[in-house]
């Protein structure tokens, strides 16, 4: 796949990038090579895969696999909500055990977005421990 990848485009992508206002970081995408860009909002991503994850530390790569394993989780949720979306526009009938799936199924979103929540809160905690605080 990555030979694939059009040298030129990858080029153009890059130049879009630091166009609108990204940096280029001396970091380079772990799976293609190429370098990544800070966005000004702080987000980081590769001109080939777009968002991608720096990792410093096990911590941080604990925290980033967490992160990978809820979204896969709710975009695998997503698409079975999905079939059974499809499958109750299709039916005249709805079945009494479709209805019990779709209600376990998005208690299952409801969960993995408190996990969310939770995560992000613990992230906005250790962020005000680690700023200086100022002596007036």
């Amino acid at each position: 796949m990555l030979e694939r990848i059009d040298r030129d485009a990858i080029i153009k992508r890059a130049s879009e990038l630091m166009r609108s206002g990204a940096t280029m970081l001396a970091e380079s995408c772990p799976l293609c090579g190429s370098p990544l860009f800070k966005l000004t909002s702080g987000e980081v991503v590769c001109p080939v895969h777009g968002r991608v994850m720096l990792v410093k530390t096990e911590e941080d790569l604990s925290k980033a696999n967490v992160t990978s394993v809820l979204t896969e989780l709710e975009k695998s949720i997503a698409n079975r909500l999905g079939d059974y979306v499809s499958k109750l526009k299709s039916s005249k009938e709805v079945e009494f055990e479709d209805i019990r799936n779709i209600i376990s199924w998005l208690d299952a979103l409801e969960r993995v977005e408190k996990i969310r929540i939770i995560l992000s809160k613990e992230k906005e905690q250790e962020k005000t421990k680690a700023r200086p605080t100022r002596k007036t």
